[in-house]
C-alpha cells in the first residue's frame, strides 16, 4: 500500500461553511459497484492542514489486490479526528462501501452519520431552486463556471487498475490518481453551490426597523395550493395567523413560517405547462415585480414552468405578502 501526498493551493475558507477546520473530503475508487464482491483500491482524503495553512490530499493506493485491508486501516487513521466528512453521493455509495469492506476485515469502525455532509443530497433536495438539467458532478461544475475535461471515467480506471497490477505500467497508475485528484480538488470549488442556494432561497424584509432574513426551506404543490415553508433569522414579537380566500400564512416558534397560496394551471406555450396566480384576484399586491419576459397579460404572474420554479417571482410574491401582513 502506498500513500501519495499532494499539496493543493486553494483559497476556500472551510470555516465559513461549517465553523470548523477539521473537515475532510473523501472519494473512493473501486473495482465495481458491488461492495460485497468488489474491492476499494484507492481512497482520496482532502483536508485543510491548519498548521501549514494549505490543503493536503492523501491518496491511499493498493499496489496489489491484497492490500485493501492496509489501505482501509491507513484511511481510518487519517479521518478519525474529523468533525465533518464531505462527499458527493457518499451516503449512498462511498460510505456504505467502505463500511462493508471494513466489516470484511473485522475493522471496528462505523461512520458517525451526524458528521456526514453529502453535497449530492443537498443539491438533490434543492434541485428546483437550481433548475439544472441533471445532478451530475460535471453539470454542477459547469453551472459554477468550471469546465473540466474528464479524460477518463471511474469505469475506465477499473480497467487501468487491473492492467496496472499485471504490468506495473506507471502511466496507468498516474491516470487513476489524476482522476481521483481532480474529483476531490474540484470539490473545493463546487461547495460554492451552497452560497448559490443560500442566495436563491433567501429574501429580506424590513420589519420593526430591522432587516429580517427569510429563508425558504421547502416548496411543493398540494392540489391547487403552492405550499412554502421556511424560517426567519430573527424571532417575531408574536406568532401570526392570516387567512383570506387566496392565501393563508401562519408562523410558529416565532421564527418558522408556512404559506399556502391558491394557484392556477395553464400553458405558457403550446407545449409548456405552467402554474401561476391571477394578480387581479389579489388585493393589495399591486407592486409585484415580474422577473420573466413572457409577453403575457399583466395580471398573469408565473410561478412554475413545467417543473422549474421561477424562484425570483416566488420570492417577490412572498415579499409582497409579508409586507401586507406586517404593515
Amino acid at each position: 500500500m502506498e500513500t501519495i501526498t499532494n499539496i493543493i493551493s486553494h483559497s476556500l475558507n472551510i470555516q465559513n461553511y461549517f465553523g470548523i477546520n477539521k473537515v475532510g473530503f473523501i472519494d473512493i475508487e473501486t473495482t465495481g459497484l458491488n461492495r460485497n464482491s468488489n474491492m476499494i483500491y484507492l481512497i482520496g482524503v482532502l483536508f485543510f492542514d491548519s498548521n501549514a495553512g494549505t490543503w493536503t490530499l492523501n491518496q491511499y493506493f493498493a499496489n496489489s489486490i491484497d492490500e485493501e485491508q492496509t489501505l482501509l486501516e491507513e484511511f481510518i487513521n487519517n479521518i478519525c479526528d474529523f468533525d465533518r466528512i464531505i462527499t458527493f453521493n457518499g451516503e449512498s455509495f462511498d460510505l456504505p462501501f467502505i463500511e462493508c469492506r471494513l466489516k470484511k476485515y473485522g475493522i471496528d469502525y462505523i461512520f458517525d452519520k451526524t458528521k456526514s455532509f453529502d453535497l449530492y443530497q443537498i443539491v438533490k433536495k434543492n434541485k428546483y431552486y437550481l433548475n439544472l438539467p441533471n445532478l451530475k458532478l460535471k453539470t454542477i461544475e459547469l453551472s459554477l463556471g468550471f469546465n473540466r475535461e474528464d479524460k477518463y471515467s471511474g469505469y475506465d480506471c477499473i480497467g487501468f487498475y487491473y492492467n496496472y497490477i499485471k504490468s506495473k505500467n506507471i502511466s496507468l497508475k498516474e491516470n487513476i490518481l489524476k482522476h481521483n485528484y481532480d474529483d476531490l480538488a474540484h470539490m473545493l470549488d463546487i461547495i460554492k453551490i451552497l452560497d448559490i442556494l443560500e442566495d436563491k432561497k433567501s429574501f429580506y424584509i424590513n420589519l420593526h426597523n430591522k432587516s429580517i432574513k427569510f429563508t425558504i426551506e421547502n416548496m411543493g404543490i398540494k392540489g391547487d395550493m403552492l405550499n412554502i415553508s421556511g424560517f426567519l433569522n430573527h424571532p417575531l414579537i408574536k406568532n401570526i395567523k392570516h387567512y383570506n380566500e387566496i392565501y393563508n400564512v401562519s408562523t410558529k416558534n416565532l421564527n418558522e413560517f408556512d404559506i399556502y397560496i391558491e394557484v392556477k394551471r395553464g400553458y405558457i406555450t403550446k407545449e409548456e405547462q405552467c402554474i401561476y396566480i391571477d394578480t387581479s384576484e389579489f388585493d393589495k399586491l399591486n407592486n409585484l415585480n415580474d422577473t420573466l419576459d413572457c409577453k403575457l397579460p399583466s395580471n398573469i404572474f408565473i410561478l412554475i414552468i413545467e417543473k422549474k420554479y421561477c424562484i425570483n417571482n416566488i420570492k417577490n410574491l412572498l415579499i409582497e405578502i409579508f409586507k401586507d401582513i406586517f404593515k
